[in-house]
């Protein structure tokens, strides 16, 4: 049945969902279905909100700024939750960024945490914006739940300490580490580094540390995006392995 809604626009909504009822979508997506799809009342959409599975949902009315529909019925169940990832990186120029946010998405990141590095060069963010790109890239992939986004916060505040799945992953260019490869896991956190890598203090911060350990992503150096990608890759073609 669920093919039969595959072409459907696919929106998130932060909503309980019932059989009959009525939802007010938000403006932006108001505004993307009335003026960019061309869709009017009467047309069918796709709405999940991360615990109710995915739903069939008419388009009542456009009002305002606004538009109204109701919810028809269930279309795909929730599924089980997926395996935790925590992806823990230094925030880049916004281009560069926008595709490792896209792909940590798609790639099945559970939790993103921008973390400051001595070498990061973007030292604020625009949160909203982040969380915006999330729930689109959730909407385009097909994702049934939304990651979370963590507050920017200090490399080192954020580590020290750290209580994630197993072992935090550290990205590492420099010295000998178990290439990727080696590694097994049923849940996963990777940290990677800013443009230039980790400075000589953050080496040996994160050396220290029995709860981080280092891996290598293979002889060539990464730029930023590339390393998120292929951690994030290697991860999810183990659990669905």
């Amino acid at each position: 049945m669920a093919s039969d809604f595959t072409k459907l626009p696919r929106l998130y909504i932060d909503r309980n969902f019932a059989a009959n009822a009525t939802v007010n979508l938000e403006t932006a997506q108001a505004h993307y279905l009335k003026n960019v799809l061309r869709r009017k009342p009467g047309d069918f959409i796709r709405l999940f909100n991360g615990r109710d599975g995915e739903w069939l949902a008419g388009i009542a009315a456009f009002g305002g700024d606004g538009c109204t529909v109701t919810l028809k019925g269930k279309i795909r169940e929730q599924p089980e939750k997926s395996m935790e990832m925590h992806l823990l990186f230094a925030p880049i120029k916004k281009d560069r960024m926008d595709i490792i946010i896209e792909k940590a998405v798609e790639l099945g990141a559970t939790d993103i945490h921008p973390v400051l590095t001595n070498r990061t060069e973007i030292r604020k963010i625009n949160e909203e914006r982040i969380r915006a790109q999330i729930m689109e890239a959730a909407e385009q992939c097909e994702r049934f739940e939304i990651p979370t986004l963590h507050p920017l916060s200090d490399l080192k505040t954020r580590i020290t300490g750290w209580a994630g799945p197993n072992p935090l992953l550290w990205c590492c260019e420099r010295g000998e580490s178990p290439h990727i490869s080696t590694f097994r896991q049923t849940s996963w956190a990777f940290l990677t580094g800013p443009e230039g890598g980790f400075d000589d203090n953050e080496f040996a911060f994160l050396s220290g540390l029995s709860n981080v350990r280092p891996l290598s992503l293979g002889e060539t150096v990464l730029r930023c995006e590339t390393a998120v990608i292929l951690a994030l890759g290697y991860a999810k073609m183990q659990g669905e392995g």
